[in-house]
């Protein structure tokens, strides 16, 4: 994890952390679990602050019911979505929700960029490549 925090700035985008992690010989699985890890520790979590400020920081894992549904990137796309404050923990699992309900299949990662955008918290991430989702 330092290693990969010292060659990747917290901004960058998840896909091309996760081309350097399967160029490392990484498998689909494994690639998940760092990202997951990864970008959960970039930013403490959007939550409720206690009294001396601190917020406290969870680790969102994939329920049964989620597991082989998003890909490697979308998850990590949400998951650095969260870390970095963009969404709340609510905005987070709405978005899980509607792509559950909305996407038919493996949910990509410009699935979730057109929900995100959609909902107001990821203006202009798709440009003009923006699949049709119902």
């Amino acid at each position: 994890m330092d290693e990969l925090r010292e060659r990747f700035a917290a901004d960058t985008d998840v896909v091309e952390v996760e081309a350097y992690l399967s160029s490392k010989g990484y498998d689909r699985r494994q690639i998940g679990e760092i990202l997951s890890l990864l970008y959960t520790d970039i930013a403490p979590s959007p939550g409720w602050a206690g009294a001396d400020g601190v917020r406290e920081s969870s680790l969102r894992v994939q329920g049964p019911h989620e597991r082989g549904r998003f890909t490697i990137e979308a998850w990590g796309y949400l998951l650095s979505l969260y870390a970095s404050g963009v969404v709340t923990l609510n905005d987070f699992e709405q978005l899980v929700e509607r792509a559950l309900i909305h996407v038919d299949g493996r949910i990509s990662l410009a699935d979730l960029r057109a929900l995100a955008d959609d909902a107001g918290l990821d203006d202009g991430a798709m440009g003009g490549e923006r699949p049709l989702i119902h």
